[in-house]
């Protein structure tokens, strides 16, 4: 690994052993004798931020990037070099699309202070930047009248139900504004605020009609997303699909695709904008997709269990996740590379389902990714 620049008469640099691949090393060299003396306080940030052409905001720009700090100490410096160990610490330097994250060293002392980036590189060789939406996103060819008919019959009546009731509510809805004129409420500025406040609502609830089909097109079967959700995985491990999906068939289902994806996450904030408010909302965008297993199961009956029909083996790894992904690292919720995986249902004429598991709510061990690599 690279020595940083020169920061006040000392250098720094950052490497990771095989023995403890989640732990940070820290050397120092210092030049100038006349430091040891002054026992300087020294910082060590990790950022993550957008790149910086893509940065939004003049006045509250700070919604662009986010920090945290990983040493802090005042050295005890009494040789020109000196080791410290940094305890689980995921960060180092990336560069992506949207973001990039990378090391500040800060010194300071009574003469002076200053700040210098120190190199971090992850110690094995992962390129891959290209977009996932492929994988993790595919498009969804599915017959929206063939499914709808092939629901079970209360599932239909139910949604002719919601939909006849939205339907009344708009119609009433419609006929009151019309009829009491609401256009014209108001005086000077105000007046016309109650007439869009009613063609908002209409739009509402005509768009609550489709969506109310759209939501019922899922039900032919009822998933249970608890065991993904609660599945550990790690390294090593092989697991069979019953232990990651289970749930109820509500039709006879020919020729259904599973498949488990995984990618990383480029997450960072965007500034949206809304009338006269601003505010910072959390974007991600996925890149390095893989898929690690895909199987056709021919036919599950309507009111089975879906565990019951689904490949008794062994045979999901998860290894290639680990091998094949950056480990994640956030400085915070929302700025840095998280990891992502998710199980896919994926049919011809049926709307695809979905169960993500989202890295941020989990802990993804440094060492699960680099053990292999760094042996």
């Amino acid at each position: 690994m690279d020595w940083s620049e020169d920061l006040g008469g000392l250098k720094l640099r950052m490497r990771r052993e095989s023995e403890s691949p989640q732990d940070i090393v820290l050397e120092f060299d210092v030049h100038d004798k006349a430091l040891l003396t002054k026992k300087p306080l020294l910082y060590i940030r990790v950022t993550t931020q957008r790149l910086k052409h893509k940065w939004q905001g003049i006045v509250f720009k700070g919604g662009n990037w986010d920090t945290t700090t990983i040493f802090r100490a005042a050295l005890p410096i009494d040789t020109p070099g000196q080791t410290f160990v940094l305890k689980n610490q995921p960060f180092y330097d990336f560069k992506g699309e949207e973001i990039e994250s990378f090391c500040i060293a800060e010194l300071s002392h009574t003469d002076a202070t200053g700040e210098q980036r120190v190199p971090n590189a992850l110690p094995y060789p992962i390129s891959e930047l290209n977009d996932a939406a492929s994988i993790v996103d595919p498009k969804d060819l599915f017959d929206s009248s063939a499914n709808f008919e092939r629901l079970p019959r209360q599932t239909k009546i139910n949604t002719y139900l919601l939909q006849a009731l939205l339907a009344g509510l708009l119609a009433w809805t419609l006929n009151w504004g019309v009829s009491e004129e609401v256009w014209f409420w108001g005086r000077g500025e105000k007046k016309g605020g109650a007439g869009l406040l009613w063609g908002f609502a209409l739009v509402c609830m005509l768009g609550g009609i489709f969506k109310v089909r759209k939501n019922a097109l899922s039900k032919y079967m009822s998933v249970e997303k608890s065991k993904a959700s609660k599945l550990k995985v790690e390294p090593g491990k092989n697991y069979w699909l019953a232990d990651i999906i289970d749930g109820e068939v509500q039709i006879d289902i020919q020729n259904a695709l599973f498949r488990i994806v995984c990618c990383n996450r480029e997450r960072f904030q965007y500034l949206e904008s809304g009338g006269q408010q601003r505010e910072w909302v959390p974007r991600y965008r996925d890149f390095n997709g893989h898929v690690l297993y895909e199987r056709t199961v021919s036919r599950i009956p309507a009111g089975s269990r879906l565990a019951d029909y689904l490949p008794k083996r062994h045979d999901i790894s998860f290894d290639a996740m680990f091998s094949n992904l950056y480990p994640q690292a956030l400085v915070s919720k929302n700025f840095g590379v998280s990891v992502y995986w998710e199980v896919q249902v994926i049919h011809d004429e049926l709307v695809d389902l979905e169960i993500p598991i989202a890295g941020i709510d989990r802990d993804w061990p440094f060492e699960y990714f680099a053990s292999d690599q760094l042996k």
